[in-house]
């Protein structure tokens, strides 16, 4: 559950960027860059800042969005999801108008990132598929290539939750080759070590020379953009490696190596496999000592992250619930407006028949009368 939301994390900030900003106005580039410096330490001032924006009069379209996705990342925030997608749909359909391909496709990742968010895998693949077909029909800018990046990360990350991880390469692969497109461009930077790493994780039970590669490519990227986490994530693959090689001394240093950067990094979740991977290996090196130390931290932290794992699963699963029964009631109150207007339609159409149908027949009477007479 935690990694998942690191995973999410960096594909969400990467949806907040400021590619929006229009040269020409600073102010409103200064009002973004300070409410994406907001997302992550209070979201609240986010949402404020990006509907500021909105108030303003004759701005441009691309801010509107620009402004709108502010407030969806801003309630994702404050794990309010209905809030969220609620606003990044007023962004993808202000996108569709403006015929804004680049946009267009930005705001369908979002979406489908939050949905995944709340484990609706149905609705994501629905966006995420979306965006692909149209990623697929445009031909985007240079600047814009890391866009079809992040949405095959998505959907390789998707496929690799779903236990398929043939098609979860090939979206990693085509997620790698656009990143490395535009080398100098940052958001394709900050994805590309998290896509080595997913694909690795997915060789490591099927080809392990290509999951090394693989990690080794994620980690030379993670140590270039200071990616911590990515970092320690590379490193613990590679010691899995060493240790089914049965070089458990290597792998051993390895993940003391990757220790520090997991603290640093606050990642329990990789803290808890770490002790988890020294207490085998010295299992395996007859070293009972160390062996009994690194089980007991293993338990130790396995025990705090299983009591933070249930209760972010209990927030999830609310959350989802709550989502779904806003839209049930959502749909409800659509059904029950649809309701009434056709009955008001059926009814006046009543009327209106009617009153063409006595009109007519007083008329024929008319008629009638008037023959005898």
């Amino acid at each position: 559950m935690r990694a998942l939301r690191i995973f999410l994390v960096m594909i969400l900030s990467i949806s907040t960027s400021l590619v929006f900003a229009q040269e020409g106005n600073k102010e409103l580039d200064s009002l973004i860059s300070s409410a994406n410096s907001f997302i992550f330490k209070n979201p609240q001032k986010t949402i404020d800042i990006g509907k500021d924006i909105l108030k303003k009069k004759n701005i441009e379209s691309s801010y509107k969005i620009s402004s709108y996705i502010l407030i969806s990342n801003g309630y994702s925030g404050l794990n309010d999801y209905q809030k969220s997608i609620e606003f990044a749909l007023k962004a993808n359909e202000l996108s569709e108008q403006t015929k804004d391909i680049a946009n267009q496709i930005r705001t369908l990742g979002l979406i489908g990132n939050q949905y995944i968010r709340i484990e609706m895998r149905d609705e994501a693949w629905h966006y995420l598929d979306k965006a692909d077909k149209l990623s697929q029909s445009v031909s985007l800018p240079g600047s814009k290539k890391y866009l079809i990046g992040n949405i095959n990360l998505l959907k390789g990350f998707l496929y690799k939750r779903s236990l398929d991880c043939g098609y979860a390469i090939k979206h990693f692969d085509k997620a790698i080759n656009e990143f490395k497109k535009d080398k100098d461009n940052g958001f394709a930077k900050a994805n590309l070590g998290q896509a080595y790493n997913q694909k690795a994780y997915c060789y490591l039970n099927i080809n392990k020379d290509s999951a090394q590669v693989s990690f080794e490519n994620g980690l030379a990227d993670a140590r270039k953009n200071g990616a911590k986490s990515l970092e320690c994530n590379a490193l613990i693959g590679l010691s899995e490696i060493k240790s089914s090689r049965k070089d458990f001394n290597s792998s051993n240093e390895t993940l003391l190596s990757a220790l520090p950067l997991s603290k640093e990094a606050q990642q329990i979740e990789m803290e808890s496999r770490i002790y988890k991977l020294l207490a085998e290996n010295f299992i395996e090196l007859n070293d009972f000592e160390n062996h009994q130390k690194y089980q007991k931290l293993f338990d130790s932290t396995q025990s705090k992250f299983a009591l933070e794992d249930v209760k972010s699963l209990n927030e999830l699963i609310q959350k989802r619930n709550e989502f779904k029964q806003k839209n049930f009631e959502s749909e409800q109150k659509k059904s029950v407006i649809i309701i009434y207007v056709l009955l008001g339609i059926l009814i006046l159409s009543g009327l209106t028949l009617s009153y063409f149908l006595v009109k007519k027949s007083k008329k024929i009477n008319q008629n009638i009368k008037n023959k005898i007479s």
